[in-house]
């Protein structure tokens, strides 16, 4: 895995103790990506190290990682995959706790860090916990939607007893924001290598089934969304319909297309009362969009035979 290790030595949390490792996974992050790191810098609960790793950048990404006194790990982009490197950052990390972000996820708060700790500091049965993202300011009506529809206002603990009522919910998470209990990770074998999207849902459905919780913190904020284009949409459901079709365990408890009906019917409610039709009918059409590119990968990765779903 490792080309090249930049070690910076951050100062010691105030307490002395190892507490928490934050890990950024980059590639040609840019100017914006200094926001992130000015957001960590305000935390009231400093990491104990900030781990980059970063896939082959071409720009200024290293550098301005190690200006913030981080480690860098730098890989072939060619060796990237979402799964196997964030394992391997784990095999890293020495603290109790480690916080996945992605490189455009910036903490709305000095509270972020905190908010993500402080239920598995309480909760030893809680295997991850993951933040609410918050669309960004100029984000699109639909966006907006989908974040708020993802990450509500309470939170949440999920476990078995919640798939009845919450069915795929129950397994939702994102770790563009989410802090995993490290002991707990490394016993279930952390994430599945080679998986095309989702390797986050995977293995909170993996940690749900040993028995363990999985908690969603509404006060552990970060702004999080990113442009979408029918065709964008298209490509990430068709992965995502490829994914299901190799791991159709999660399916057996809870209903794929159960969750994207509820979304559908929540965003006519939304967008009706606030009297623009013209959502609604952009809504339908990106939802028929997801239901066929979904089914297309679902056929797709049954009669193809692939089994390396390796995200290029």
């Amino acid at each position: 895995m490792v080309q090249l290790r930049h070690v910076c030595q951050l100062s010691p949390p105030e307490s002395g103790v190892k507490l928490v490792t934050v890990i950024i996974l980059t590639y040609n992050a840019g100017d914006e990506f200094l926001k992130l790191f000015d957001g960590l810098q305000k935390q009231t609960l400093k990491p104990d190290k900030i781990l980059v790793i970063d896939s082959g950048s071409t720009d200024k990404t290293v550098e301005s990682a190690i200006n913030q006194n981080c480690e860098v790990i730098r890989i072939d982009h060619s060796k990237f995959d979402h799964g196997t490197t964030r394992n391997q950052a784990v095999a890293e990390v020495s603290d109790e706790f480690a916080i996945f972000l992605t490189q455009d996820a910036v903490p709305i708060d000095e509270n972020m860090i905190a908010k993500l700790i402080e239920p598995m500091k309480k909760d030893e049965n809680i295997a991850i916990c993951y933040g609410r993202q918050i669309a960004r300011l100029d984000a699109a009506p639909l966006e907006c939607f989908a974040r708020d529809f993802n990450y509500p206002e309470q939170s949440i603990l999920k476990n078995n007893s919640n798939i009845d009522e919450l069915g795929l919910k129950t397994f939702f998470c994102s770790n563009s924001c989410l802090a995993i209990r490290c002991s707990i990770f490394k016993k279930l074998g952390g994430f599945k290598d080679n998986v095309i999207v989702n390797e986050d849902m995977l293995f909170a459905a993996k940690a749900i089934a040993a028995g363990y919780s999985v908690y969603y913190s509404a006060e552990a904020k970060v702004r999080h969304s990113h442009p979408t284009s029918l065709s964008l949409i298209f490509r990430r459901y068709f992965n995502i319909g490829r994914f299901f079709s190799d791991n159709k365990q999660i399916l057996k408890k809870a209903s794929l297309s159960g969750y994207s009906i509820s979304m559908l019917k929540s965003g006519i409610k939304i967008f009706w009362k606030k009297r623009k039709p013209h959502y609604i009918v952009a809504l339908i059409v990106e939802f028929l969009v997801k239901a066929i590119a979904c089914k297309l990968g679902w056929y797709y990765q049954i009669f193809s035979g692939k089994k390396n779903l390796a995200r290029s």
